[in-house]
């Protein structure tokens, strides 16, 4: 699993350097994108999501504000805190995203047997909420 995950990581490095984007800061972006909560995201449940350290998360936020991906503003009742929230420049940026891997990947998952696809997904998914529900 070790060995498939960094093989996985490393290409989808490949796939998202002309976006400018690291895997990390694309799992971040991917977040704020596809789990908005009304009031925005903190820091610090941003870092708890992604399993990211908070100080790595504020350097990719200053580098999502300067892209106009984001909006950050200060917390209502935490002065010390801030809020994120991704505005529809970052769904369009994920769109193309997806758009411009979307025919590698298709060539990736090709080379599985197309009878266990299904299969495979959904263990995939059993794993993915096993590992969220039983964090270390």
């Amino acid at each position: 699993l070790s060995i498939v995950s960094k093989l996985f990581n490393t290409r989808m490095g490949v796939l998202l350097a002309p976006h400018d984007l690291t895997p990390s800061q694309f799992s971040i972006l991917h977040h704020l994108t596809r789990q908005r909560l009304e009031g925005g995201h903190s820091i610090s449940q941003i870092s708890a999501a992604v399993e990211v350290e908070q100080p790595a998360v504020t350097k990719t936020m200053a580098k999502f504000q300067n892209m106009g991906l984001i909006d950050i503003e200060a917390h209502p009742s935490d002065k010390r805190s801030k809020l994120v929230r991704a505005r529809p420049e970052a769904d369009k940026l994920i769109g193309t995203i997806y758009k411009d891997m979307g025919p590698d990947l298709f060539t990736v998952f090709q080379s599985l047997d197309g009878s266990y696809i299904e299969t495979f997904a959904s263990q995939l998914k059993t794993l993915g909420q096993w590992l969220d529900k039983n964090r270390l």
